[in-house]
């Protein structure tokens, strides 16, 4: 390929297209599906502790998926792999529709569903490696990231709407066609790869660790996924913020989109502004600085529009980061360990956004949503000195390595 790889460019690729399209539709699905999962427990428990409790549901489990099965796409086909999950979820999800289906069942479809998140998401940042070449993969995280964030946005809002004006059940319907449609562009637009052929015995979750751990700028990116446990805080202290400044829901809602708005913007520029080959270059700064501007709520008289300014440019920061994380650990992996690594870095990161939810919503509550806030962000920043200088020390001694004899 000539040139600077563009998203255009990657758009002439057929696979590419089909590959992108078919995560972004079950993606969009997945957000109206937890809307109506929130409502439909909701309405027949009046419980918030059930509806809280279903909602984690389609979180958690994804983290067990991704530890005990990503290893599936090193040993059989990737595309074969998507395909599977795409039918299985599409299979429970449709099953989720059948009027007066006991809560129990609900939950454990649920369940099943976030699960098979795991692996899939393995998979398919193993597949683009596969579809898109070194040079071209980095460009390919941006697009992803960026669409993932307005789906996400879009999602939760035209989940609500779906919900109120028809019911909860046409947006779980709606979810398992659009399995359907990311299993038929996978069938129609993706070629068939043989397996990377990993070998027996590596398929534990210690194998996985041992894989990231051995060398030191996987282990450096694998540290750095933990700090998602801080970055999470604007999600999860939103609504008590909010209240503590008087504001009623509407500006929950306005506080959360501007991180999705920060994300698509700073995503944007950082890919317009910084050269593919040097994204790696800036993960010791991203490590230290994402979490410092939510040290700003602190200031005094800032109010809600210094908030969702710092919670944009936050999550912006955590975007690229991700981008960057994701996009120099795929080259570092072998290719016959690629997804079993990719699947747990991501598992660590789910689990640490999980843990920090919790922490989050203990320190709010202790202190102040503003403490909170505060803390997590100043704390980021010294955590993300592990990381940062462990990949700032280790690359450094690869540069040191002598050049092979070209002779």
């Amino acid at each position: 390929m000539h040139g600077k790889p563009t998203p255009r460019s990657l758009f002439s690729s057929t696979e590419f297209r089909a590959a992108w399209l078919a995560e972004l539709v079950s993606f969009f699905g997945d957000q109206l599906a937890r809307v109506a999962l929130a409502i439909l427990v909701f309405d027949r428990t009046d419980s918030a502790a059930l509806t809280g409790l279903t909602y984690a549901l389609t979180y958690v489990p994804s983290v067990v998926g991704a530890l005990t099965l990503s290893h599936l796409a090193d040993r059989r086909p990737r595309r074969s792999v998507l395909m599977t999950v795409d039918i299985c979820r599409a299979i429970a999800a449709g099953a989720m529709v059948i009027p007066g289906i006991p809560l129990g069942v609900l939950c454990l479809l649920v369940s099943v569903m976030s699960f098979l998140g795991g692996p899939y998401r393995a998979a398919h940042l193993a597949l683009l490696r596969e579809i898109l070449s070194a040079e071209q993969y980095p460009i390919g995280m941006s697009v992803r990231q960026i669409t993932m964030q307005a789906a996400q946005i879009f999602g939760f809002a035209f989940g609500g709407v779906v919900s109120s004006v028809f019911t909860p059940r046409a947006c779980l319907a709606f979810d398992a066609t659009t399995f359907v449609a990311s299993f038929g562009l996978y069938w129609c637009f993706v070629k068939s790869r043989p397996a990377a052929g990993t070998p027996e015995g590596t398929g534990s979750v210690a194998a996985g660790l041992t894989v990231l751990w051995a060398e030191p700028r996987r282990r450096a990116i694998f540290l750095s996924t933990a700090l998602g446990f801080f970055y999470i805080t604007p999600e999860a202290v939103a609504a008590p913020y909010a209240s503590a400044l008087g504001l009623g829901s509407v500006w929950v809602g306005v506080l959360l989109a501007s991180t999705g708005v920060g994300a698509v913007a700073g995503l944007w520029a950082f890919h317009r502004f910084v050269p593919a080959h040097r994204y790696a270059d800036h993960l010791p700064l991203l490590c230290f600085t994402t979490g410092l501007p939510l040290v700003a709520v602190a200031i005094q008289g800032g109010g809600i529009y210094l908030a969702m300014v710092s919670f944009a440019v936050s999550n912006a920061l955590w975007c690229i980061q991700v981008v960057v994380s994701v996009s120099t650990l795929v080259e570092l992996l072998p290719d016959d360990r690629r997804a079993q690594g990719m699947g747990v870095a991501s598992a660590m990161n789910l689990t640490a956004q999980g843990v920090g939810t919790g922490g989050a919503g203990l320190l709010a509550q202790w202190q102040s949503p503003v403490f909170a806030l505060s803390f997590m962000g100043a704390a980021s920043a010294v955590a993300g000195l592990w990381p940062g200088l462990l990949w700032l020390r280790s690359t450094r001694k690869v540069a040191a390595l002598p050049a092979p004899d070209s002779a």
